[in-house]
């Protein structure tokens, strides 16, 4: 792992000393594990170093990313470890999950090239990106939690005879995983988005490939191709603004619609979760009900409030009503199953640089299958970013 640091950050020199005074910050996620302050500061952190590269006669994004992600978090699976059966009726409650912490730590290196001039001024009307990410983490019991205390694995519930057919990132009793994923997205932007208005279209294709044969290097092992598409469109209702121009409260209806398809023989859980039905529906439980196919809507009512003196921080409150279907093969296993989520609730946040949403989310579940949960059932949690 030190070695593939070292690679990249020597490319990232070289290349910022041909091209000097052309290198930018560039950010890519954080996360949080629920231990530490109840999630409520980030745990993770995914970020680097952008290299514009010489331009044409035009001033399309052409560029080079290299971004560094290292932090701990923990997972919860609702799945049998050997079986693969879900149990959804206890989905609430954490302790009747497959609990347990990562170290997690990704190394990517991705180009980027934009097409043609977006109707909004300084986006590209076509991006496409394209790279590899290369993911090494190491697994731990979640009774051995503690930021300075990590030494024990998942002895006590993954032995070292697990074959890995459910969760294959944890074969050989669950130590470590190396691998790498080929990544391309391509992205149409119509959107114009500030902190107070929003108005017009994006859509986006997310395209994730990772063999075997690159994703068997330890005892855990991946093999998976996923294919995601997002498409949003919004509206700003109204946009009260005081004498000076500055907006006072402003309402936007947005809506989007996410489709995915997932397949392989071997998808670990880092896969799953960002394409589970359980993690697009909000008020449910990333990791949940993970079929191959999944069709969510998610639609929005966001009321924004004044700015607080800096520069595009606002609060913030979000209305919200999801439903989605999944459908297909349970991922790693050979059972079909259909699933309908349906969720409202409101979000109510500080903007900051209409990046971060920093707040709390109150859901109601519109589900009356026992099989899901009690009708009307309230869940709760904080938040950091909104989902599109």
């Amino acid at each position: 792992m030190k070695k593939i640091i070292c690679v990249l950050l020597v490319l990232a020199f070289i290349i910022s000393g041909v091209f000097a005074g052309s290198v930018y910050y560039a950010f890519g996620d954080i996360g949080q594990h629920p231990d530490i302050l109840m999630g409520f500061i980030p745990s993770y952190a995914y970020m680097g170093v952008g290299v514009k590269l010489p331009q044409s006669n035009d001033d399309n994004t052409h560029d080079i990313q290299f971004l560094v992600g290292e932090g701990y978090l923990q997972r919860l699976l609702w799945q049998d470890k050997v079986s693969g059966e879900n149990n959804y009726k206890d989905v609430w409650d954490k302790d009747s999950a497959l609990r347990y912490n990562v170290w997690s730590n990704d190394f990517t290196a991705r180009f980027r090239q934009g097409f043609g001039e977006s109707p909004v001024e300084g986006k590209d009307l076509l991006l496409l990106t394209a790279g590899v990410n290369v993911k090494y983490e190491r697994y731990y019991s979640a009774s051995q939690f503690g930021i300075f205390d990590i030494k024990g694995t998942l002895d006590s519930i993954i032995d070292s005879s697990y074959d890995g057919k459910i969760y294959p990132e944890l074969a050989g009793g669950g130590k470590s995983f190396l691998g790498a994923e080929i990544q391309a997205n391509l992205k149409l932007d119509l959107m114009e988005d500030t902190l107070h208005t929003n108005d017009g279209f994006w859509a986006r294709l997310d395209f994730k490939y990772g063999p075997k044969i690159i994703n068997s290097f330890s005892e855990g092992f991946a093999d998976y191709i996923t294919f995601t598409i997002n498409g949003v469109g919004a509206k700003t209702l109204y946009n009260l603004r005081d004498a000076e121009g500055d907006s006072v409260v402003s309402l936007i209806l947005i809506d989007r619609m996410n489709a995915s398809w997932t397949g392989g023989e071997s998808v670990p859980s880092f896969v799953q979760g960002p394409v589970s039905l359980g993690r697009k529906v909000r008020g449910f439980n990333t990791y949940t009900y993970n079929t191959e196919f999944t069709a969510v809507n998610n639609l929005d009512l966001r009321i924004t409030g004044p700015g607080l003196g800096l520069d595009k921080l606002a609060p913030r409150v979000n209305l919200f009503l999801d439903c989605g279907y999944g459908w297909g093969r349970v991922l790693n296993t050979d059972r079909l199953e259909n699933n309908f989520l349906a969720s409202l609730g409101v979000q109510v946040e500080m903007s900051f640089f209409d990046f971060i949403d920093l707040g709390y989310q109150v859901s109601y579940l519109l589900v009356d299958k026992e099989k899901y949960t009690q009708p009307g059932k309230i869940t709760t949690s904080f938040t950091f970013f909104l989902d599109f």
